[in-house]
């Protein structure tokens, strides 16, 4: 079955929604076991929307679906996840198979309208406390996202939960830069995912595997999934693995993705009790930059960190780890480092080219190992670490200088470690602030060089 939809009215003003011809298009197709919504050029200002199984919707080239910025349009369903304080959804589905969202047209996320309009002195701009993500797919099996955009998320902009068999192909997410937590793609507890020949940009980590803490149904593994052949744009982590790693992440593979204008390149980060473990990145080039104090991270082109969230949780061991043929510039430095040694264990760095350039931010030469670090939080989630100062260092708190300044590769607390074919091209003269060696490695066993 197949239902069109052409545009009602001439703007997309407070008065003028389409939220409920949607709606019962959507529910007409469910009702008849499934079908195409063909959304054809035009603007639409709608609410949150509700899809069921076997349905795909068809964004034609010029279709633009503009998002709320009511609160209020977006109670036709409440999320199992959360993120931040918000269970509110753009486009949602739950326990659904066979959903598809594909075509040439653009969801505009309206996020100018969920956000304090000036940034404060870190470069933040202070969201609303409520805000919607632009889809949540959850229990959710053979989904298919492709070709579409999505610009100006308020939130995080896809987010699947728990999710199987997924393919991600051909889309572009482009969100304002200037906006703290509107990752660009979260798959959290899913299995068997292909995300390939896409681009996303966005102030916050652009490709980020998780395991948040949800309802009991829904957490799961993070597993089986690929990442190839993607553009990648981030302020914070280009390719984040974590923080929030409540259940294992395993069996990872990234590879041919150029990752530009970033901040941390790729990130592995424990801090909940799974493991994370046997994933492989490969044929990566990287441009690593220094940001606002508010982000997480100090232009790293590779970050892995395993540290206590909360005292009473061990955090789980990252380990099997490999990095080959990666390429770019920076002005940060690898950064590997476990609080209790040994928990960033079996390490493979095979084949990097590293060209560190200086910077005009007063910032170079500082590593970040936020979250959390406040110690008026000791146990938060690192929210308030985006702007949290420590009053001895006015710094963020987990900001703090690299002993003997800023080396190439930095590694604390590692074992199992090997350094292969590893070039690294460093300003001459090197400034007076810098370290003198490249290679730090602090607390290491069983490393194995060839640099």
């Amino acid at each position: 079955m197949k239902l069109t939809l052409t545009p009602q009215w001439a703007n997309t003003d407070d008065k003028n929604h389409d939220t409920l011809r949607f709606q019962k298009a959507l529910d007409t197709l469910a009702q008849q076991g499934g079908g195409t919504l063909e959304v054809e050029s035009g603007c639409y200002r709608l609410g949150g929307l509700t899809l069921g199984s076997n349905i795909t919707l068809s964004l034609q080239a010029g279709a633009e679906l503009w998002v709320s910025d009511d609160g209020q349009d977006f109670g036709q369903a409440t999320t199992k996840s959360q993120a931040e304080c918000s269970r509110w959804a753009f486009l949602y589905a739950y326990g659904a198979h066979n959903i598809t969202i594909c075509g040439a047209g653009k969801i505009n996320g309206n996020a100018d309208g969920w956000f304090d309009a000036q940034a404060d002195d870190m470069g933040y701009r202070k969201p609303a406390e409520q805000r919607p993500r632009m889809i949540v797919f959850e229990d959710c099996r053979h989904v298919q996202l492709r070709d579409f955009t999505i610009e100006n998320a308020p939130m995080w902009t896809i987010h699947l939960v728990a999710c199987e068999l997924v393919k991600v192909h051909g889309i572009t997410i482009d969100n304002d830069l200037s906006l703290a937590n509107t990752d660009a793609l979260d798959i959290d507890s899913c299995q068997q995912v292909h995300i390939s020949n896409s681009h996303f940009s966005a102030a916050d980590d652009t490709i980020c595997l998780k395991t948040s803490r949800k309802p009991a149904p829904l957490q799961r593994p993070t597993r089986h999934v690929v990442v190839n052949n993607c553009t990648l744009r981030s302020k914070s982590c280009a390719v984040k693995i974590g923080t929030e790693t409540w259940e294992d992440i395993e069996d990872i593979c990234v590879t041919n993705c150029a990752i530009y204008e970033s901040n941390r390149a790729i990130g592995i980060v424990s801090r909940d009790g799974g493991r994370l473990r046997r994933m492989v990145f490969s044929n990566i080039t990287f441009n690593c930059e220094m940001v606002h104090a508010c982000h997480w991270g100090k232009a790293d082109p590779v970050y892995l960190s395993a540290r206590f969230r909360d005292p009473a949780i061990q955090p789980g061991a990252i380990e099997f780890i490999q990095f080959r043929g990666l390429t770019g510039v920076s002005e940060g430095a690898v950064n590997l480092h476990s609080e209790q040694p040994g928990l960033v264990r079996q390490v493979i760095i095979d084949g990097l080219q590293l060209t560190q350039s200086i910077s005009a931010s007063p910032e170079q030469g500082l590593y970040d190992i936020r979250p959390p670090c406040n110690p008026l939080s000791p146990t938060g989630m690192g929210l308030d670490n985006a702007w949290c100062l420590n009053p001895d260092t006015q710094r963020a708190y987990g900001v703090e200088a690299y002993p003997g300044g800023l080396p190439a590769l930095y590694c604390c607390g590692v074992n199992g470690l090997t350094l292969r074919n590893i070039d690294v091209f460093r300003p001459q003269p090197l400034p007076s602030d810098w370290n003198e060696q490249a290679v730090v490695l602090v607390e290491c066993d069983g490393v194995k060089q060839d640099v």
